[in-house]
């Protein structure tokens, strides 16, 4: 549904997307039945050395905190925890203000940003400063080429991944 509601911002049909993910998801299903195994024994999966999903450690440890309870968390977590509870509150109320949203902070990208590990985090924040200072001095150029710039972006980090997994799988 997420695809269906950026493509409809782009200005995308529904009958584009569902025939761009029809062919999308064999060729990604291949793409990565073919580089999973290089990037697996090139990197190695999880422990010290291998690649890992930093969000998914920290969801593993929610799931942990919940089997165990909340009494398994020290006092000075449990504030912390009321603290962002009531913040959290505070931004979502202010921001579906008409005059105060715009100035306010998103929660859920707080929030994400809290769970993604920084060097995950920078490079968007620095693509974002990158991109309202092109907004401001050229809103016809940034409005044309800015997303399909940010997808090629995000699309060549993870050629570069593979062709480095790729040359160096044994």
């Amino acid at each position: 549904m997420q695809d269906y509601r950026a493509g409809k911002i782009v200005g995308s049909t529904n009958k584009n997307l569902t025939i761009l993910q029809l062919i999308g998801v064999p060729v990604g299903a291949l793409a990565v039945a073919i580089a999973y195994p290089m990037v697996r024994a090139r990197y190695g999966i999880g422990g010290d050395g291998g690649l890992s999903s930093p969000i998914s450690v920290k969801w593993a440890g929610f799931a942990e905190l919940l089997s165990k309870g909340f009494g398994a968390l020290p006092h000075s977590a449990l504030v912390a925890l009321a603290i962002a509870l009531v913040v959290g509150f505070v931004l979502t109320l202010l921001e579906a203000h008409p005059k105060l949203g715009p100035y306010v902070p998103s929660p859920t990208a707080m929030g994400l940003g809290m769970l993604i590990p920084g060097y995950a985090v920078l490079p968007m924040v620095f693509g974002g400063v990158v991109q309202d200072i092109w907004k401001r001095l050229s809103p016809k150029s940034e409005d044309v080429y800015n997303t399909p710039l940010a997808s090629g972006f995000i699309t060549g980090e993870a050629l570069v991944l593979l062709f480095l997994a790729a040359a160096a799988f044994k």
